[in-house]
């Protein structure tokens, strides 16, 4: 099964780079999620690990229903 996922690490040169936020994005949101990002589908996603301007953290966050905190910074990939 393959799934949106959002991470969140505290930018360089942070000494701290243990996973600050994670969270797998439901079936249900996966749509606006990929719309915020300006993707129509999962095979429109880039590989690998793609950082969130901020503007895309603030609409992705929105849809989660989730807080941003301002001093991570926030990365969108593919997990299968």
């Amino acid at each position: 099964m393959t799934f949106l996922s959002i991470s969140g690490f505290y930018p360089e040169p942070n000494p701290d780079n243990t996973l600050q936020y994670k969270n797998a994005v439901p079936k249900d949101l996966e749509t606006q999620v990929l719309s915020a990002m300006g993707w129509q589908s999962l095979a429109d996603v880039p590989m690998g690990e793609n950082d969130l301007t901020s503007d895309q953290a603030v609409a992705v966050f929105a849809v989660l229903g989730d807080s941003i905190k301002d001093d991570l910074m926030y990365c969108i990939g593919l997990c299968r």
